[in-house]
């Protein structure tokens, strides 16, 4: 069994808005408000881009910014036996050059996965390999919850509910906290160091329950 800390990548690793910023700035049509909500319309909205791969990570760089305390959460987590792990419908082009220093190069990381020949193409694949064009989220909560892993799913982003669903505890903040509002292991957060907070006061007992669940 495995201590999963699923983070989001909106909202938690960087201030919650930059996929939308590159889609509004490198889309061919008017920016597509809400394209980010689901896996279709991040991939339409990706399929206008016409600048190169290396124009895009360029801007993503000085667009991004990484939310404060995130450096230190990786690595209190990494040092107590959690297993951070980033789960994102966002494409690697955003992810991927985010998660590129150095500082990140132990975190696991699941995206969209874009291809540039003549245009550009994103797609997911579930766990299994198998090519997705909806519910890339649930299949990784799924799949941890199959596993027998214990799973505290950390985000803010609304298209998250499902997969948050499935987590032994949640710490939500944003749009997600509103859908999910309050239950039995659902906590708020406002800063990163809520949730190292969050799991040095609760993180001990919720293993030891899940064991007993589970075993």
């Amino acid at each position: 069994m495995a201590s999963v800390l699923w983070l989001d990548f909106e909202g938690v690793v960087v201030e919650a808005g930059l996929t939308d910023a590159v889609i509004a700035e490198f889309g061919v049509d008017a920016p597509n408000t809400g394209a980010s909500d689901s896996e279709m319309g991040l991939a339409s909205a990706i399929a206008q881009f016409e600048a190169s791969r290396e124009e895009v990570e360029s801007r993503v760089r000085e667009l991004a910014r990484v939310r404060p305390g995130f450096e230190e959460l990786l690595g209190w987590a990494q040092w107590h036996g959690w297993l951070p792990i980033v789960v994102s419908a966002a494409p690697d082009v955003c992810v991927e050059t985010v998660l590129e220093d150095p500082a990140f190069d132990r975190v696991t990381r699941h995206c969209g996965r874009t291809r540039q020949v003549y245009r550009w193409r994103l797609t997911y694949a579930s766990p299994r390999g198998v090519e997705l064009e909806e519910g890339f989220l649930l299949s990784y909560a799924a799949a941890l919850r199959d596993a027998g892993d214990l799973v505290v799913h950390v985000g803010q982003g609304a298209a998250g509910e499902a997969a948050a669903r499935l987590a032994y505890a949640t710490c939500t903040g944003g749009p997600l906290r509103e859908v999910l509002g309050e239950g039995e292991r659902a906590y708020g957060f406002e800063t990163l160091e809520d949730v190292r907070a969050l799991l040095e006061r609760e993180g001990e007992a919720w293993r030891a329950s899940f064991a007993t669940a589970t075993g």
